[in-house]
């Protein structure tokens, strides 16, 4: 898998369906829109909570994120088979790439196995179990606090980072998946 051939592909793809979207309109891209949609920021002003940060608002993005649901939205009337957007939302998502706030607010969604609420479930009790345990009715020296309040932590962050790993390796299947199923259907298409 070509992480860096995927994401440019992706964003081919959806800078593309966008700009596609605004000459559909009857108002095509503006330069400067056009400069947004391809050097998106890393923290989009959509991000913010309107109810308790102020921040002025940026036309400019607001109209590429409705360009983008717009976009989403008629290439899944048209084509309600294709996996691109998805396929882009993955590839964003597991890259860290700041497109993955345009298509979130298209309304695309990660969808996560239905095992991992039960391995979080799971793992949240063995952690409360280990705390249990060492909280028990045993007089602790300092030094025995401190290892086990270290221990702690570091179970935590081993946790943070296993499961952040989990999660790549699922997003990498997952478009792996979408390759395929791509692939497939342009072969039975030709």
């Amino acid at each position: 898998m070509d992480r860096t051939a995927d994401l440019e592909a992706a964003l081919r793809f959806v800078s593309g369906r966008i700009a596609e979207q605004a000459t559909l309109s009857g108002e095509p891209l503006t330069d400067e829109q056009r400069l947004l949609l391809n050097y998106m920021p890393s923290s989009p002003v959509a991000s913010f909570d309107p109810e308790t940060t102020l921040v002025p608002r940026d036309i400019n993005y607001e109209r590429l994120c409705a360009l983008g649901k717009a976009a989403y939205l008629s290439h899944r009337q048209v084509n309600p088979t294709s996996l691109d957007w998805e396929f882009a939302f993955a590839v964003f998502t597991l890259n860290r790439h700041p497109m993955w706030g345009l298509l979130k607010w298209a309304g695309l969604k990660y969808r996560r196995p239905e095992w991992d609420q039960l391995l979080l479930i799971v793992t949240a009790l063995l952690f409360v179990l280990l705390l249990m345990l060492a909280a028990w009715n045993v007089p602790w020296t300092a030094l025995q606090l401190i290892g086990i309040g270290f221990g702690c932590i570091a179970l935590l962050l081993l946790m943070h980072f296993v499961s952040r790993r989990i999660e790549e390796r699922q997003l990498e299947k997952e478009i792996e998946r979408y390759r395929l199923a791509s692939h497939f259907r342009t072969m039975v298409a030709g």
